[in-house]
């Protein structure tokens, strides 16, 4: 699978963590924070949504998660030099000069505010969630 050749973070040593782990890791971080959090702050998430907390909380944590989505982009994937061979192993088509100045969080930005918009969120809220996180 790609998305077990995504990395998210990397150390001095080449070590890296996927983009997979580290946006779950983001999620379970999160949803201690909201659990310690009073139930009028988690109430008041879950009606911005306009569901209740038990049907927002996967949501809320799920929108967490993908802050990071950029980071799957070719700009970013290819600041890190072995990322290139991780992914041409793949078999993917990479582009021969990236972007590498876009920074991911834009490009999160505006592709969490697409894929809410494409599965049917309301223009507004997926623009406001998208900017959010």
């Amino acid at each position: 699978m790609i998305s077990d050749y995504l990395w998210a973070k990397t150390n001095d040593h080449d070590e890296w963590h996927p983009l997979i782990l580290h946006m779950i890791d983001v999620a379970a971080v999160a949803d201690i924070i909201l659990s310690r959090e009073p139930q009028a702050t988690r109430n008041g998430l879950a009606e911005l949504t306009g569901l209740s907390w038990v049907d927002a909380r996967p949501w809320i944590l799920l929108l967490v998660a993908c802050h990071d989505l950029g980071k799957a982009s070719p700009g970013f994937q290819l600041k890190w030099k072995k990322s290139k061979e991780l992914l041409a192993s793949t078999g993917i088509k990479l582009p021969r000069l990236p972007d590498t100045s876009i920074h991911h969080a834009f490009v999160s930005q505006i592709a969490l505010e697409e894929l809410l918009q494409n599965s049917g969120w309301p223009e507004e809220l997926s623009e406001l969630c998208s900017d959010g996180f």
